[in-house]
């Protein structure tokens, strides 16, 4: 009996005192972890969010870029980090749904480490797309381009990226192609070598082909999407062709796991606030991303599940050997 009252004593001090914390939230500068470095398209994205969160909170957002290793580090500090509201974590699909099946150890647990906060993209898809000499304009006629010059083909991929080269490795699965794969550890070499002409197609976002689309040097074919994207509105998603074959990709808030619902719910609310402003949409966009807003903390929860439960799917049709 004794044990079981100091049990409920010690449950409603620890409640007194999240409800206090919450209640005085926010009193100090407040910590965003981004898995990037410094001038990279996630870290701009977030320290604009971080800028505007913190006008409507009141209190400074800084962010903290600790780069590298697949996002392992920033992923670690997070979960590691006190959860009292002063410390998030700018996550995406590679961090929340592919490191777990990429990974044979991780030093997170994406299922019990983190509380969703916020969706800031649900739409990040990747893209199919080819030098502007190749005599394809649809994902169709890719297909059968291929298959006419069967083991000719090559595809570029930074496999830096992670998802660029599985979701090609699934396009060539599920279409029964042979293209043979050309991985890069830099963007810009990859670029560089499907614009001369050297590597005919490449699976990559749409922020890293954007400006050659836009000069009309690549033609973009296909995004991995349930929909297609704002602002290239003529790019069929690739299940269209192939029904059930997609992966939006996404990045979202969260927390350390235990930090107090109540401040949970006020930064979902200044980053709703955020992605409602007109400048939002434009931002997102002009790094290849969409939003359809923050939704709740329960939403982004049941998202990001989701998104795991794919992976992990994909990573059984593929065979992908965790390293």
């Amino acid at each position: 009996m004794k044990r079981t009252l100091l049990a409920l004593g010690a449950c409603a001090l620890v409640a007194c005192w999240n409800g206090a914390q919450a209640q005085d939230w926010p009193a100090r500068q407040i910590r965003l972890i981004v898995p990037t470095g410094p001038g990279a398209a996630t870290d701009v994205m977030a320290r604009v969010m971080a800028n505007e969160v913190s006008k409507v909170i009141g209190a400074t957002v800084y962010v903290e870029n600790l780069p590298g290793a697949s996002g392992l580090p920033a992923h670690q500090a997070a979960a590691r980090a006190a959860p009292d509201g002063y410390t998030f974590l700018f996550t995406n699909t590679s961090g929340m749904a592919l490191n777990p099946v990429a990974f044979k150890q991780l030093p997170y647990n994406p299922a019990v480490d983190f509380a969703a906060v916020a969706m800031v993209a649900d739409l990040g898809p990747q893209m199919v797309s080819v030098h502007k000499d190749v005599p394809v304009k649809t994902l169709p006629e890719l297909i059968a381009y291929e298959k006419a010059n069967s083991g000719k083909i090559d595809y570029a991929v930074d496999i830096t990226a992670g998802a660029p080269a599985i979701l090609a490795r699934l396009l060539a699965k599920r279409t029964q192609t042979n293209m043979a794969e050309v991985p890069y550890k830099s963007a810009a070499q990859m670029i560089q070598d499907v614009v001369a002409g050297r590597i005919p197609v490449l699976v990559s976002s749409i922020a890293v082909v954007r400006s050659f689309v836009d000069s009309g040097e690549i033609r973009p074919i296909a995004i991995f999407s349930g929909r297609r994207f704002p602002t290239l509105p003529d790019v069929p998603p690739v299940a269209d062709t192939l029904p059930g074959t997609v992966m939006d990709g996404f990045f979202a808030v969260v927390a350390p796991a235990r930090t107090p619902p109540e401040i949970i719910a006020k930064f979902n609310r200044a980053v709703d606030d955020f992605l409602k402003t007109p400048e939002a949409p434009a931002r997102l966009a002009a790094i290849g991303l969409g939003t359809s807003g923050a939704g709740t903390p329960e939403t982004t929860a049941r998202y990001i599940a989701d998104e795991q439960q794919r992976w992990r799917e994909l990573a059984i049709e593929l065979k992908i050997e965790p390293q």
